[in-house]
């Protein structure tokens, strides 16, 4: 009798097994091909065990060959668009455009503001949400589920509107169709939802690697603006998309930096006075840029509504008006950076800078604000950049000898005015030295960032995407939802099952109860019953020593120094002292008598809050116009 040959090694014999299981579901199967292709990929993932840290590095490599595609590809599409809107059509029909070029120029994003309109309207069917907002509110209210579709309808519209005149800059919009990318893949294989948000944030990082050839920045983008977790097993796969992603580019796009600048170094330490200086100047036009911004976008609502224009035609309306603007200052355009590499050599007029300063925020805003697609990295480099060549011709004709020349200011105001905005130096200065290649100007750039992420934040608390992020309701901080949790009310976590003793109480009676009960924590009131205080397991360790607590009461060993919650409190308040602190138990006070009502446990209430949050984001999804 014969035997078929054994299969040798694990992956032979898996393999074997999985077509047996598919064969054995299949003969048996009685429901639809869709849902025997649903559980059989389910059986698969399962076997692939892709959740562990080594294979999931694999999909992150995935994550950033597809973004980094994507990213080339977004790229040569805007630059083609753009030859094809202005240099292409202005050489077709001459010498009629020739003559009447000037009056054509505002018509050009109009088109294209008109195209992307009407493809929003009937194609994805919906507005176009805030670019970084809408990423940073799938991460912290909905697992970091983004919409599977999004990148395409995203990578479409941005290049229809920044290729055909539009303001906004092409960054923002290629993080967030990584990040979109990213999220997909993780819904596609079924991740969970720490696993989800780290395959975004590689999208995220990727996209913008690969648009501005700076791997390190990238990665600090999307751990300090996006995830806010810099744990290893995020940072790791987040460190591989952002190099797969620069490599990726870097073979199609070649390897040059993004701006070409001369060497520039620090002249004097007493320079960085005047580094300073910008910095405060910086902040202070940031938040110029914001308020402009904001006000135009609110503006575009308000006609759209008191004239009922059909929301399709206001990207139009918008492109028009940009358009009309662009045709005196071609530098405002949002697909070129000729202003820039302009600016930081030096050579840019007085004219182009002032103008450029002024009237780059309105522009983008009458763009995006419209409901057309960009996003504000460029815009703010490019304000950034004018306000520092300026500022460094003034200070280099009054300080010749101590001052670099204009350009290095350029440069430096070019970082710190983002920085302003996005409230993220350590972000701006890694962007900004791979992106020149210069190392000397690091230590300028450092300190008018950090000055003007200061000044910002002094002068007004929203940033670009914290603004729309409040006005929709979602307040973020301390890496959670707080607006959810603000909402709901902490008699909603609070229990009355807990151990207390009263002041005088002895530490022998203390340590019997302890030996006995599976609490770490026991809360101590004074004889009328108001709260003194807790005892922990670190005062218990003492106790436990052998005679030590002979003689003692619970007054001689309660920590006094407690933080406390009131009946009137919420529960965004309890999450964020169990995050400042090392509690893991808090008191619940009577607001009036301080008297001791009852505790909530971080672990209830943490537990409670994600129950809620995830309710809140299912309510969202099903209801988009609440």
């Amino acid at each position: 009798m014969k035997h078929s040959p054994r299969i040798k090694g694990n992956l032979g014999r898996k393999t074997l097994a999985f077509f047996y299981n598919l064969f054995r579901r299949s003969r048996y199967f009685k429901g639809s091909s869709q849902h025997f292709f649903k559980l059989t990929l389910d059986y698969l993932l399962v076997q692939l065990n892709l959740n562990q840290d080594i294979p999931f590095l694999f999909v992150a490599v995935c994550v950033g060959l597809l973004t980094g595609y994507v990213a080339v590809m977004f790229h040569d599409a805007i630059m083609t668009i753009s030859t094809m809107s202005f240099t292409s059509l202005r050489s077709l029909g001459k010498p009629f455009t020739e003559r009447y070029w000037m009056f054509i120029l505002p018509f050009i994003p109009a088109a294209g503001g008109l195209v992307v309109g009407l493809y929003n309207a009937f194609v994805v069917k919906a507005r176009p949400g805030h670019g970084l907002a809408s990423v940073i509110k799938a991460v912290a209210q909905n697992d970091g589920i983004i919409d599977r579709k999004l990148w395409i309808h995203k990578s479409i519209t941005s290049v229809l509107s920044i290729g055909t005149g539009g303001g906004g800059g092409r960054e923002a919009p290629i993080v967030q169709v990584g990040a979109a990318i990213g999220s997909a893949v993780a819904q596609i294989l079924r991740f969970s939802p720490n696993k989800t948000r780290t395959l975004l944030g590689c999208g995220a990082a990727a996209g913008l690697a690969a648009v501005f050839n700076a791997p390190i920045g990238g990665v600090m983008f999307a751990i300090e603006v996006l995830l806010g977790d810099f744990s290893v097993k995020t940072f790791s796969p987040i460190v591989v998309a952002a190099v797969i992603g620069t490599v990726l580019s870097r073979s199609f796009l070649g390897n040059s930096p993004t701006f070409h600048v001369p060497e520039y170094s620090l002249v004097s330490n007493t320079e960085l006075i005047f580094y300073f200086v910008l910095g405060i100047l910086a902040g202070l036009s940031a938040v110029m840029f914001i308020k402009i911004y904001y006000a135009i976008e609110e503006w575009f609502e308000r006609v759209e509504k008191r004239w009922n224009i059909p929301a399709w035609a206001m990207p139009a309306i918008g492109g028009l008006m940009s358009g009309a603007i662009c045709m005196w200052i071609p530098g405002l355009y949002g697909f070129t950076y000729e202003a820039i590499n302009n600016a930081v050599r030096g050579n840019e007029s007085w004219a182009n800078m002032i103008g450029i300063y002024l009237l780059k925020p309105v522009v983008a805003a009458l763009t995006v604000g419209s409901g057309g697609s960009g996003g504000m990295f460029a815009p703010a480099m490019k304000m950034g950049a004018m306000l520092g060549g300026m500022f460094g011709h003034f200070v280099h004709l009054f300080f010749p000898t101590i001052t670099a020349t204009s350009g290095a200011y350029a440069l430096v105001g070019m970082g710190a005015l983002t920085a302003g905005i996005m409230r993220a130096p350590l972000t701006v200065i890694l962007i900004l030295f791979e992106v020149t290649g210069q190392y000397e100007i690091v230590l300028p750039i450092m300190f008018s960032a950090v000055t003007s992420t200061l000044i910002a934040r002094l002068a007004y608390r929203h940033t670009m995407e914290s603004y729309v992020l409040e006005k929709e309701g979602v307040r973020v901080g301390f890496g959670i939802a707080l607006s959810v949790a603000e909402h709901l009310s902490i008699s909603d976590v609070m229990k009355t099952d807990f151990i207390k003793f009263s002041n005088t109480e002895s530490a022998k009676t203390i340590i019997d109860i302890f030996y006995n009960s599976p609490e770490t924590s026991f809360l101590i009131v004074d004889n009328n019953g108001g709260f003194s205080g807790i005892i922990r397991l670190d005062e218990m360790r003492v106790l436990l020593k052998e005679g030590f607590g002979e003689g003692l009461i619970a007054e001689d060993i309660v920590k006094k120094d407690v933080p406390v919650l009131y009946d009137t409190s919420r529960l965004d308040e309890a999450l964020k002292l169990f995050e400042i602190s090392d509690y893991d138990m808090l008191p619940v006070l009577d607001a009036e008598s301080e008297m001791l009502l009852g505790v909530v446990r971080q672990e209830e209430a943490f537990a409670f809050y994600r129950k809620q949050l995830n309710l809140y984001g299912s309510d969202q999804h099903e209801n988009p116009k609440s």
